[in-house]
């Protein structure tokens, strides 16, 4: 018994949704209705992703940063309703993003606040400038199956070197980003856990154009002598986990133009989850996957534009069982 619970609560707190935020503008299948809700511990994370998103595309967008020269204009992100830089702290303009859950993206629809403002300057493409994202009852709602997730926290983001993202093209400079901060995560059946991120997020150009341009994700912090890239308490039992991060994730311009699509094309990670008296116990998510689904073929590693599949290995003590999951 206590192996099929384990089993439940590893996979309840492994939704590889992180790792897919990149590719938020394809339209993702429709949930069933019916489906009884199910959520994990990382569709938290991933919601902070698309909001991270939302706050490079406006940086990038003169919304308190510089001109992008990707277009000559800018729709505001989804779901926002307004942009309020009427305030300021410490001397600097404070961009509240407000969203409001009348039109749905997708199939999701969001409500809340998020913020970013400088802690220091004099811009945000300056390196080592810092600005601080806050979260505020940012909440995300699936209604075709009743999921909802509330944001609360702040997220600190250094730019490392300096520079735009979209200068990583037309500079050839590599953007790196330092991730550092904790949420408060309130999932839609009240229980509330925090979890605290420790990423370098890597923009950069392998070739000429915006065909070239690549976002890789790496851990960035050291527990027991390995990369962990977050840490947390899992919703199912409240056990404590770290993700450790062995080969970087990374996502590539299957486009020719700057709207993409980008893909994830590779990466390996291990949640490892802390249960007294069970051990080993953790999955093993390897990203660039090609899968057929049409067919019975086993799924192959391409790691290119055609991957589209995680391979997920499952360890519980002697149990271990792989399958494969579509991004």
């Amino acid at each position: 018994m206590k192996n099929i619970n384990l089993a439940i609560i590893l996979a309840l707190s492994f939704s590889l949704t992180i790792f897919t935020a990149c590719q938020k503008d394809e339209e993702p299948p429709k949930p069933d209705p019916q489906e009884e809700v199910k959520q994990s511990d990382k569709a938290g994370d991933a919601e902070m992703d698309e909001a991270i998103e939302d706050v490079n595309d406006m940086i990038n967008n003169n919304y308190g940063g510089g001109w992008n020269m990707k277009m000559s204009a800018y729709n505001l992100p989804c779901g926002v309703v307004s942009v309020d830089s009427s305030t300021t702290s410490n001397g600097f303009k404070v961009y509240k993003i407000n969203y409001g859950n009348a039109t749905p993206c997708g199939y999701k629809y969001k409500s809340g606040q998020v913020s970013y403002v400088l802690e220091n300057g004099p811009g945000f493409n300056n390196a080592g400038a810092i600005f601080i994202v806050t979260f505020t009852n940012y909440k995300v709602e699936v209604q075709a199956n009743g999921s909802i997730i509330t944001l609360n926290g702040t997220i600190k983001v250094t730019n490392l070197d300096g520079g735009y993202i979209w200068q990583a093209v037309t500079n050839a400079q590599t953007i790196r980003h330092k991730i550092r901060g904790a949420l408060d995560i309130t999932f839609a059946n009240g229980q509330v856990r925090q979890h605290k991120y420790y990423q370098v997020r890597t923009w950069s150009n392998a070739s000429s154009g915006w065909a070239g341009l690549t976002l890789t994700i790496a851990a960035d912090t050291t527990i027991n002598s390995v990369n962990v890239s977050e840490i947390g308490r899992t919703l199912e039992g409240d056990y404590y986990y770290e993700t450790q991060v062995t080969n970087n994730f990374v996502w590539g311009n299957c486009g020719t133009t700057w709207a993409g699509p980008y893909l994830l094309k590779s990466g390996l990670a291990r949640l490892n989850v802390t249960i007294p008296f069970v051990s080993p116990a953790y999955i093993d998510v390897e990203a660039g996957y090609k899968w057929n689904y049409t067919t019975t073929a086993t799924p192959t590693l391409v790691n290119d534009c055609q991957s589209n599949a995680y391979k997920i290995t499952t360890v519980i003590i002697t149990s271990n069982t792989t399958t494969y999951q579509l991004y």
